[in-house]
């Protein structure tokens, strides 16, 4: 059943847009990563660098993560899975359904941590590993996960072009938890956020 759900999410227009945005991701990573500064002036200013990019790629994940879980869950209510309904059942199908959708996000999220390590530190001189990343992204993939259920719940195939609303309000609120750090928002809508 994965496999199917596997087979008919992954078809090539979509795994090329998928490919596209990894690899834009990766360059703005890249451009991030890279300063001016020569190799004994990145040691010098390890601290001041290595804050900068945390926080630019912080940000830069903010943004980017919550239209790629969209892109990749947009697609879930379709008309191929309508008829297994009668034969493997509802509750099985949406257990399937779920089970798939954690593992690519899984997947997903691993990719955007290697990048997030391996390239300052191949880049790089200043960079050192700050077990801070393992939280980010932690939390980065638990709001994956809420961002996914809301799109399973409230968006069906006939309006899919409803759930890039879903991705822009995520990104809303974050902006709006980040200056304003208001319990009763994190309660109404608990994302994560830095403080």
């Amino acid at each position: 059943m994965i496999y199917y759900l596997y087979i008919h999410l992954f078809y090539s227009k979509k795994r090329r847009v998928l490919l596209i945005a990894l690899m834009v991701f990766a360059l703005l990573m890249l451009m991030m990563v890279y300063t001016d500064e020569s190799m004994i002036e990145q040691i010098l200013y390890q601290e001041q660098n290595q804050l900068y990019y945390e926080q630019v790629m912080t940000q830069l994940l903010k943004l980017l993560c919550p239209l790629l879980v969209i892109l990749l869950v947009m697609d879930h209510d379709q008309e191929h899975l309508k008829p297994l309904v009668s034969y493997f059942g509802r509750s099985k199908i949406i257990f399937n359904k779920l089970i798939f959708y954690i593992l690519i996000l899984c997947w997903f999220y691993f990719i955007f941590f290697l990048f997030y390590h391996l390239f300052p530190l191949l880049l790089t001189s200043y960079y050192i590993y700050d077990a801070y990343a393992v939280k980010l992204f932690l939390n980065l993939f638990l709001d994956g996960i809420l961002l996914a259920f809301l799109v399973f719940i409230f968006i069906r195939d006939k309006h899919k072009a409803l759930s890039i609303l879903i991705a822009i309000f995520y990104i809303v609120m974050s902006i709006i938890q980040e200056d304003h750090q208001n319990l009763f928002l994190f309660y109404l809508f608990p994302i994560f956020s830095p403080y």
